[in-house]
């Protein structure tokens, strides 16, 4: 759960969210030529948020959030525009869960309750498990059957064990983040008009 209560201001939008995946890892190449890869814990988002020229009254909102999260210290949720929110052209219309307990490390579980022959995720669409922060990324699309079961392929590994019938996130999901520096600047020109940009990263 994020610290601070409501979302990030989504008004005014950001004229762009530029997402990265970041995947701490390290390769390490013998004289033979072959690779030794190891990757250490789990892919996280960073995210810049750019804005086009807007008056002090737009911005003002936008800096009194970023001074309650007091720099970095204070996480909180944030929905994207489009990011956020799945590409499926069928998806379910009901409340997708997990079909059976999964433990912290796999990389797939199976679901139920998707309705029959639903796209539950596109490849690439972000999602999240209701008993906890962290978000994932669907590696393929994931398309139930007749009996409204799927199975669910994600980037990573689960960071929290997740029980039987944890409801999931599919759309509109919200990043639990902070804002990754101590300081955060803006530009103010003649008549107000104002410029704004703010990197942000995920925690859990």
């Amino acid at each position: 759960m994020a610290d601070l209560a409501g979302y990030y201001p989504n008004n005014p939008a950001p004229l762009s969210v530029d997402v990265t995946a970041v995947t701490p890892s390290s390769v390490t190449n013998s004289l033979s030529g072959k690779s030794f890869r190891v990757a250490y814990g789990a892919t996280y988002y960073e995210a810049d948020l750019k804005y086009t020229n807007m008056t002090l009254r737009e911005m003002r909102p936008l800096q009194g959030f970023i001074s309650q999260a007091f720099g970095p210290t204070f996480s909180f949720e944030v929905v994207f525009p489009q990011v956020s929110f799945s590409t499926s052209i069928n998806p379910p219309s009901t409340t997708v869960r997990t079909s059976a307990a999964f433990t912290r490390g796999v990389k797939s579980v199976t679901l139920e309750n998707c309705g029959a022959s639903k796209e539950v995720l596109n490849g690439g669409d972000y999602f999240k498990f209701n008993n906890h922060s962290k978000v994932y990324q669907a590696t393929n699309q994931c398309v139930s059957n007749g009996a409204g079961a799927a199975t669910l392929y994600f980037a990573g590994s689960l960071v929290n064990d997740v029980p039987n019938d944890t409801n999931l996130t599919i759309t509109t999901v919200p990043f639990t983040m902070i804002f990754d520096s101590a300081n955060q600047s803006t530009s103010t020109g003649i008549g107000g008009i104002s410029t704004f940009s703010v990197k942000m990263r995920e925690v859990w």
